[in-house]
């Protein structure tokens, strides 16, 4: 299917009205939107408006809420666990890493787990929040089962995201963001709503065979990063998310598509305060590294070494020029929406 391309700033102020016609405070509206367009102008689609309706869908079941009560379980100097109250991540996830902030001004380095958030969204985004302070932020995340531990062949741990954001002097936000699967279960998602196959390598079927059909993908297993280290990872993370939030086991939340039952997941958010912890130029030592990498010989094929989150920068200028490419079916997914909320549609540029 060929891309409808909408201008970033419509887009945006088309999902803050769809959220508030979904029962959104007007701020917490503009806050979801904002994750979802930055989503899409940094070219991590999996994370984008292809969510859109599972979450439109979750909010009217009353499976999401749209105006939590976020509670404070446990307050101590450097760290806090919250109670998202199954609110969206846009909302309670920024407000883990605002705790975060506040613990990382007065300690130099704090954390906040959040648990029963509403699917943790676009986790760059918010780990990205830290960078307003200039300070390191990091988010981790959990997810529903879909990957198998390595050597068995049930869906038990989540693809548990990780990102990264570092303060630097460079053009561009050094962000680092990704799954603990190959690839986003996103992607698979957009493939499957698209019409379109899968690489080899994505995903299992739901009897554990290799699949190239999207939709069998997304009924089946997503498959590890990197074999029985990205197991690992993902393990760790569920460790450092699910345990420590008291959320739960990755394999107790239901799948995300089933919008009839609720869906709690935690996350991890971590902020350091590089000026007090280091008491020097934190900020020239990244800028230094990034110009010895940059600088270093290039492997045949390549023209250029990139920085983590340069790419992302490129795309998010040139989408905020040319505009957002949308998939039809998604594109029709956000003015049906639009429709049964009585929110103004989504007009193509």
């Amino acid at each position: 299917m060929s891309d409808i391309t909408v201008g970033a700033d419509a887009l945006h102020a088309f999902l803050t009205r769809a959220y508030e016609g979904l029962g959104l405070p007007g701020e917490d509206a503009i806050r979801c939107a904002a994750q979802m367009v930055d989503a899409e102008l940094r070219g991590v689609n999996s994370h984008g408006c292809v969510r859109f309706p599972v979450f439109a869908d979750r909010l009217r079941r009353g499976t999401a809420n749209p105006r939590p009560s976020v509670r404070t379980i446990t307050d101590l100097p450097a760290y806090s666990l919250l109670d998202g109250d199954l609110g969206m991540s846009a909302v309670v996830g920024s407000r883990a890493m605002e705790v975060a902030m506040e613990k990382a001004a007065a300690a130099g380095i704090g954390a906040c787990a959040l648990r029963r958030s509403s699917h943790t969204g676009h986790v760059g985004y918010l780990a990205a929040l830290a960078l307003q302070k200039e300070m390191i932020g990091i988010v981790i995340s959990g997810a529903t089962g879909n990957l198998a531990p390595w050597g068995g062949a049930d869906r038990l741990i989540g693809n548990n995201p990780v990102a990264f954001a570092v303060p630097s002097n460079q053009e561009f936000p050094i962000i680092f963001d990704m799954a603990t699967s190959k690839v986003a279960r996103g992607y698979v998602l957009l493939a499957a709503r698209a019409g379109e196959p899968i690489p080899e390598g994505w995903a299992l079927d739901p009897e554990g065979n290799p699949t190239t059909d999207a939709a069998l993908g997304a009924k089946g297993t997503m498959l590890p990063l990197g074999g029985y280290k990205g197991y690992g990872l993902a393990l760790m993370f569920s460790f450092l998310t699910s345990a420590l939030s008291g959320n739960g086991f990755d394999s107790e939340q239901p799948d995300w598509l089933d919008a009839d039952h609720p869906f709690a997941l935690p996350l991890l958010a971590i902020a350091i305060d590089p000026g007090r912890c280091l008491g020097g130029d934190y900020q020239a030592a990244v800028d230094d590294a990034v110009r010895q990498v940059k600088a270093s010989r290039l492997a045949p094929g390549f023209d250029e070494i990139r920085i983590p989150g340069e790419g992302a920068h490129r795309r998010y200028a040139a989408a905020l020029k040319s505009g957002v490419g949308l998939k039809e079916a998604v594109f029709g997914d956000l003015n049906r929406i639009a429709a049964e909320v009585g929110a103004e549609p989504l007009a193509a540029s």
